[in-house]
C-alpha cells in the first residue's frame, strides 16, 4: 500500500518534466498540465481514504484490535465490584467474624520516585538504620531481613510475614510514628480480610476463611470449620459496573451503570450465645492447665431445641496465631466436636439401660455377681485389685451396678437383651450415621463388629466408634422423654439482598425409647452423682476450690444434677490399647434439672499428666450450667433482623451424592431425611421448582440394595404415604392427628414389596 501511494504521489511530476523537457511547452502549458495531474490525484487520493474509512467503519478490527474496544478503553471503564462474605453471628447478633481489611507494609527505594517538586517519595541509603531501627521496634521485623531487603536491587520491597496482615489501627500508628520521624518511603497496600473480634472463641468449630485468587482478583474462600462449610452460603457473588471517564482517568459523575448486580453473600446466625461461649473457654483455659492434658473437648447444648450453645476443645488457636498452631503438642485441626471419633466409654451405658428399661430386659432390683467370663475374654469393673478381689460389695443390684459404672452388670444386661436387641436400639439412636448439621468433614464413627465379645463390650463403651455430636443427638432423647432432637448449629440465614430470613426450629429425628425408659434412665444417672456408696460422682472429699463439702460432685443452684462417668481406654497406634497409668479418655456428661433438663453438658479429657480427679470437669460443668440455667429465658429469645421469612427453591436431586444434598439442604435450613444407605439420591418427596418454609422435611430415596425402614415418628401422613408408595407398602391408620405416633414396622428393619404398615396417629 505504502510503495503504491509513492508511486501515485510522484509519478506524474516525473512525467510532467520529462515532457517539459521534450516538448519545450510553455509556463502556462506546463502549469495546465500539473494542474490536471493534481486534480485527478486528488481524486484518487480521496478514493483511497473513503474505501479505507468504510472498510474500517464494516470490519472494525485493525490488525488483532478491536476499533470500539480500543476507544470505550479510552473513555470507559468496567470494574469487579467485589461481593461483601456474610458475616457470622452469635444467637444474640455479636459479630464472631466479618470481612475486614488488613495491610501490608512496603518500602520504595527507586530513586526516580519524586514528587512534583523534586522531593524524594524513596528512602535514601543514609536513612537505611534509621528505617531498620523503626521497622524493628513498629512491627518486630527481623533487623537482617530488613538491611537485606533494602539493599536489593529492586525498586520497591517487603518485610515477609511480620510486615503483613497488620490492623488498620497499627498501620495508622505506624504512619504518624513515620510522619513524625520524617521517614519517607513506606507504604501500606490494602489487603481482603477476614476479623475474629472474640479472639479465642470455638476456633476449630468456626474455622477460617483466607483471601484466595480466583479469576483474577481475590475474594475470602472457607478454609475449615463453619466458614468452609457454609462457604457457598456466605460467599455471595461479585458485581460489575461501568463509568465514563475524563482525560485524566476520573469517573465522571452520573456516569456509572450496573451491568450485573453484586449478591452479598448471606449472614449465618449460629446457636452459640457469646456469654456462654466465653466462659466456656475461660473455663476450658484453667482445665487445660490444671489438668495438663493431650486434649479436652467440651459442648453445652439446649435439651429443649438440640442447638449447641457453647462448644470448645484444646488445644486451639486464634486468628493471630494460627500460623504457630501445629507447634502445639497434640494439636488438631479437626474439630473434636463432629471430626474425631472415639471409643466413648461408660457414658455410652446410658443407651444401653435406655434400651433394657424400653424392652422390659433388666429388673433394677435384682443382683448380680460381679465376675464374668464371656468366651477367652475376663470382663472386670474398675474397682478390681491385683488379687481379683472388688473394693466394693461384689454382689449388686442393676441399679447400684450403673451407678458403680459396673462393665459386668452392662454386660450382663446385653446378653439378656442379644446382640440383635442390643444392635436395633443402637440403629434408632442412629449410631454409625453422620448427623448431618451441616458441618464439613463429619466422621460417622463406626458400630460394633459382629464378634460376639466386641457385641458385648460395646455395652459399656468399648468396639464402638463416636462423635460428641453423635452422643449428644441420642442424650436429647434422654433428656427428652424419649424424644431424639437434631443437634442444630446454626438458628437463621439472612439474605441482606432479598431482606428474607431463615430461621430454624427444633427437629424431631426419632422416638428411639419410651418416656418411662428415658424417666428411669435420667433417675439412675441422678444417683451416679447422689449415691453416697456407689455413685461414681458422689465425693467424700467435696470440692475446695468449688466450695462443695462431701456430697455430689456436679450441683448446680444447691441442687444435684443427672451424671454419668466415663473412662475408655484408648486405642494404640501399634494395636490393643494404651497401658500407662493415666492413658484413658476421662468424661462425664451432666444433664440438668434432673428431672426434666434444659441443659445436657459433655466434656472429655484425654491422658491427663496431673493425678485424675471428676473435679476437674465438675468444675467446668458446674459454674457453665449455673450461668445457663441463669439465662434461659433469654436463650429463647432471637436476634431481631427486622426481615420477612424466605423460601427455599427446591432442586433436581436425583443422581446426586445423597450425603452431599443432606449437608447441602441443612445449610439452607431445611430438615432432609436420608430414607436407606445408598450413595445416590433416586427419588425425592418435594418436587423440584417448589418453594418451601424453612425447616421443611424433604425425604430422600436413596439406591440402597435393601429397602429399610426409617423412624418416622413425627412424620405427616403424607410423607408416610410417599415412604409407603416408594417402597410398594399398605398402609393402615389409628388415631386421629398430624403426626405419627408409633409404626408396626421396626426402624432399621427390612421391609418388603406388599408389606402392611400400621401407623398411629397423634398430636
Amino acid at each position: 500500500m505504502i510503495k503504491f501511494l509513492k508511486k501515485l504521489i510522484f509519478f506524474p511530476f516525473r512525467k510532467v518534466s520529462r515532457n517539459a523537457r521534450k516538448t519545450n511547452w510553455s509556463t502556462e502549458r506546463n502549469r495546465k498540465r500539473v494542474g490536471k495531474s493534481l486534480f485527478f490525484l486528488a481524486i484518487a487520493l480521496f478514493t483511497v481514504f473513503i474505501f479505507r474509512f468504510v472498510w474500517l467503519i464494516t470490519v472494525n478490527h485493525v490488525g488483532g484490535t478491536n476499533l470500539t474496544t480500543m476507544a470505550k478503553n479510552n473513555y470507559q471503564s468496567t470494574v469487579t465490584v467485589q461481593a461483601k462474605r456474610g458475616t457470622i453471628y452469635d444467637r444474640t447478633g455479636a459479630a464472631i467474624a466479618v470481612d475486614s481489611s488488613t495491610y501490608t507494609n512496603y518500602a520504595v527505594i527507586d530513586k526516580t520516585q519524586v514528587d512534583s517538586n523534586g522531593n524524594p517519595l524513596y528512602i535514601d541509603k543514609k536513612d537505611f538504620t534509621k528505617v531498620e531501627d523503626f521497622l524493628n521496634s513498629k512491627l518486630g521485623i527481623d533487623r537482617d531481613l530488613i538491611k537485606k531487603q533494602l539493599n536489593s536491587k529492586l525498586k520497591q520491597v517487603q518485610f515477609g510475614p511480620k510486615g503483613s496482615d497488620i490492623s488498620l489501627e497499627k498501620m495508622k500508628e505506624i504512619q504518624k510514628a513515620a510522619e513524625n520521624e520524617k521517614i519517607v518511603g513506606l507504604g501500606f497496600t490494602a489487603n481482603i480480610s477476614r476479623s475474629y473480634p472474640f479472639g479465642n472463641f470455638a476456633s476449630q468449630f468456626i474455622g477460617i476463611a483466607r483471601p484466595k485468587d480466583e479469576n483474577g482478583t481475590q475474594a475470602l474462600k472457607g478454609d475449615m470449620g463453619l466458614e468452609k462449610a457454609f462457604n457457598n452460603v456466605l460467599s455471595g457473588e461479585n458485581g460489575k459496573e461501568t463509568y465514563q471517564k475524563d482525560i485524566y482517568g476520573r469517573p465522571i459523575p452520573g456516569t456509572t451503570k450496573v451491568i450485573e448486580p453484586v449478591k452479598n453473600g448471606q449472614d449465618v446466625y449460629t446457636t452459640l450465645d457469646a456469654q456462654l461461649q466465653r466462659n466456656l473457654e475461660g473455663y476450658m483455659d484453667k482445665a487445660a492447665t490444671d489438668t495438663g492434658a493431650q486434649q479436652l473437648s467440651g459442648t453445652l447444648v439446649d435439651a429443649h431445641t438440640g442447638e449447641i450453645l457453647a462448644t470448645s476443645q484444646r488445644p486451639t488457636y486464634t486468628a493471630t496465631t494460627i500460623n504457630d498452631a501445629e507447634k502445639q503438642k497434640y494439636f488438631t485441626w479437626n474439630s473434636l466436636l463432629s471430626q474425631s471419633a472415639f471409643e466413648p466409654g461408660s457414658t455410652f451405658k446410658t443407651f444401653l439401660m435406655a434400651g433394657a428399661l424400653d424392652s422390659g430386659k433388666v429388673n433394677l432390683n435384682e443382683t448380680y455377681q460381679r465376675k464374668l467370663q464371656v468366651y477367652d475374654t475376663t470382663i472386670n469393673d474398675w474397682d478390681v485389685t491385683e488379687n481379683k478381689s472388688y473394693t466394693l460389695p461384689e454382689t449388686v443390684t442393676y441399679a447400684q451396678g450403673f451407678a458403680l459404672s459396673s462393665n459386668i452388670g452392662m454386660s450382663k444386661i446385653e446378653m439378656n437383651m442379644g446382640n440383635d436387641l442390643w444392635g436395633s436400639y443402637l440403629n434408632k439412636f442412629k449410631f454409625g450415621l453422620k448427623v448431618r448439621a451441616g458441618l464439613d468433614g463429619e466422621n460417622p464413627g463406626a458400630l460394633p463388629s459382629s464378634n460376639a465379645v466386641t457385641q458385648i463390650q460395646s455395652s459399656f463403651g468399648q468396639g464402638v466408634a463416636v462423635t460428641p455430636l453423635q452422643l449428644i443427638r441420642g442424650w436429647t432423647a434422654i433428656a427428652g422423654n424419649g424424644t431424639m432432637l437434631e443437634p442444630h448449629i446454626v438458628s437463621k440465614v439472612v439474605d441482606p439482598n432479598t431482606k428474607t430470613s431463615l430461621t430454624s426450629k427444633a427437629e424431631v429425628v426419632g422416638h428411639p425409647v419410651s418416656n418411662d425408659a428415658a424417666s428411669g434412665v435420667r433417675d439412675l444417672m441422678l444417683t451416679v452423682n447422689t449415691d453416697p456408696v456407689y455413685g461414681t460422682s458422689y465425693s467424700t472429699s467435696g470440692d475446695s476450690e468449688q466450695n462443695l463439702a462431701a456430697g455430689p460432685l456436679f450441683m448446680v443452684n444447691g441442687e444435684p444434677a443427672a451424671v454419668k462417668t466415663g473412662t475408655a481406654q484408648i486405642a494404640s497406634t501399634t494395636g490393643g490399647y494404651m497401658t500407662g497409668s493415666q492413658d484413658y479418655l476421662y468424661s462425664a456428661v451432666v444433664m440438668y434439672p434432673a428431672k426434666n433438663p434444659d441443659f445436657i453438658f459433655y466434656m472429655n479429657v484425654k491422658i491427663p499428666t496431673e493425678s485424675w480427679t471428676l473435679k476437674y470437669i465438675a468444675r467446668v460443668a458446674n459454674p457453665l450450667l449455673t450461668s445457663a440455667e441463669a439465662m434461659k429465658n433469654d436463650l429463647s429469645v432471637s436476634a431481631d433482623t427486622d426481615t420477612k421469612a424466605g423460601k427455599v427453591t427446591i432442586e433436581n436431586y436425583k443422581g446426586k451424592d445423597s450425603g452431599d444434598t443432606a449437608d447441602s439442604l441443612r445449610r439452607t435450613v431445611l430438615s432432609p431425611v436420608i430414607i436407606g444407605t445408598g450413595a445416590k439420591v433416586t427419588a425425592q418427596s418435594i418436587a423440584e421448582g417448589e418453594k418451601v418454609s424453612a425447616n421443611s422435611r424433604i425425604l430422600l430415596l436413596t439406591n440402597d440394595k435393601d429397602q429399610v425402614m426409617p423412624d418416622m415418628y413425627d412424620w405427616s401422613k403424607k410423607e408416610v404415604e410417599q415412604l409407603a408408595n416408594w417402597f410398594g407398602i399398605k398402609v393402615t391408620y389409628e388415631g386421629s392427628g398430624n403426626k405419627v405416633l408409633t409404626q408396626s414396622i421396626e426402624t432399621s428393619t427390612n421391609v418388603k414389596k406388599g408389606q402392611t404398615l400400621t401407623v398411629k396417629m397423634g398430636n
